[in-house]
C-alpha cells in the first residue's frame, strides 16, 4: 500500500473499539452458540477447541499469526493449548505494543514475539511454522500498488509452513468492501421493518431506533480504512492456488452481519424471547443459503500446502 494507506490502516486499527463490538453479532453469545454448532457441530464448542480437536491434538511448537491486532487470539491459542510459541504480525505498532503488554498480564509473555509489519510485503523464512493462523486479517491484505499481494502473501504460507504444517483461516469472505448485492439489501431492510424498536436502537445512531440499511458508502473506506475488505471475495481462490482446503466451514453472516450490526446489544441472552428470536434469524440465513438464494459472508477452513511446483511444471504451466 502508499505510505498514506498504510498510515490511515495503523491509525485505524490502533483503537480497540470493546463498547461497540459488544453490540456486533460475532460477540453475541446467541449468535456464537448458532455459528459454533456450523463450525463444530456443537454450540457450545468453539473454534480454538474444534481446531484442538481434529487437528491440533499435540500444541503446535511454533506458530505464526497473520494480523494480530491487540493480541486476543494468541492468548486462547495458549489457553487451548494450540501452540508453544508464537510470532505475530500486525501493521498497526500501538496495537502490536498494547498486545505485548496483554501477553505479560496473562503469564505468556515469554512464548509469544509480536513486531509491527505489513502484511502485504511480508516476508516468511522457508519451513520454519507448523502452524499458521489467519484469522479476520487476511480480508484486509489489498490490491493497491501489489496487485498480487493476497496470492504472494499465501505462497509465502506455502514455503513458510513445515511438510506436516497446516493453515487456519477464519474470515469475512463476503463481497468486497461489504457491498452487498441489491437482494440482500432488501431482505435486510425487510427484516428491519419487522423488528419491534427496541431491536432496533443502534450504537452508531446514539440509541435511536435504525429504520433502514445501505451498503456503506465506498469513500469510507478510503477516508478510514482503505484495507477494510478490500478483496475479501478472492481469499478462498487465490488460497486454492498454493493450499488444499481439508476443512472448510461456511458459517453465514450475509443477512445477521449487517442486520445486527450495532444492534446486537438488544437481544438478552438471558431473556428466552430474545434468544428465540435471534435462532430463528440465524435458522432463516441458513436456509436462504442452502437454497442458494444469498451466499455466506463468513468461513473458516483448515489447509494444507500443496506441493511445491518445481521449476520444469513453472516453466510448462503444469500446476
Amino acid at each position: 500500500m502508499a505510505d498514506d494507506a498504510v498510515n490511515k490502516v495503523e491509525e485505524f486499527w490502533s483503537h480497540e473499539r470493546q463498547d461497540v463490538r459488544k453490540h456486533n453479532w460475532l460477540e453475541h453469545p446467541i449468535a456464537l452458540a448458532c455459528i459454533n454448532q456450523r463450525r463444530a457441530g456443537d454450540p457450545n464448542t468453539d473454534l480454538a477447541a474444534y481446531w484442538r480437536r481434529e487437528y491440533l491434538k499435540k500444541p503446535a511448537p511454533l506458530a505464526l499469526s497473520l494480523g494480530c491486532g491487540f493480541g486476543s487470539w494468541e492468548r486462547i491459542c495458549f489457553k487451548e493449548n494450540l501452540a508453544e510459541r508464537i510470532e505475530a504480525y500486525d501493521v498497526s505498532e500501538p496495537a502490536v505494543n498494547q498486545a505485548r503488554i496483554y501477553a505479560e498480564a496473562a503469564g505468556f509473555g515469554d512464548r509469544v514475539i509480536y513486531k509491527a509489519a505489513d502484511l502485504n510485503v511480508l516476508e516468511l523464512p522457508e519451513g520454519r511454522y507448523d502452524a499458521i493462523f489467519g484469522i479476520s486479517s487476511l480480508h484486509h491484505v489489498t490490491a493497491l500498488e501489489h496487485v498480487t499481494a493476497l496470492e504472494r502473501l499465501f505462497e509465502n504460507c506455502r514455503r513458510a509452513l513445515k511438510p506436516s504444517g497446516l493453515m487456519f483461516v477464519d474470515e469475512y469472505v463476503g463481497p468486497k468492501r461489504f457491498q452487498s448485492s441489491d437482494r440482500v439489501v432488501q431482505l435486510i431492510n425487510r427484516l428491519i421493518a419487522r423488528l419491534p424498536e427496541r431491536y432496533r436502537r443502534s450504537v452508531y445512531l446514539n440509541g435511536e431506533p435504525r429504520q433502514t440499511y445501505l451498503n456503506t458508502p465506498l469513500d469510507w473506506f478510503e477516508q478510514n480504512d482503505p484495507s477494510e475488505a478490500i478483496r475479501s471475495d478472492e481469499i478462498f481462490p487465490c488460497l486454492r492456488q498454493h493450499f488444499e482446503i481439508l476443512d472448510y466451514k461456511p458459517y453465514g453472516g450475509a443477512l445477521m452481519h449487517m442486520l445486527l450490526s450495532g444492534t446486537a446489544g438488544n437481544f438478552n441472552p438471558g431473556s428466552e424471547e430474545d434468544a428465540s428470536l435471534m435462532r430463528m434469524l440465524a435458522f432463516f440465513e441458513e436456509e436462504l443459503e442452502k437454497a442458494g438464494v444469498i451466499g455466506t459472508d463468513f468461513a473458516s477452513a483448515v489447509c494444507r500446502p500443496l506441493p511445491q511446483p518445481t521449476r520444469l511444471q513453472k516453466l510448462f504451466g503444469k500446476i
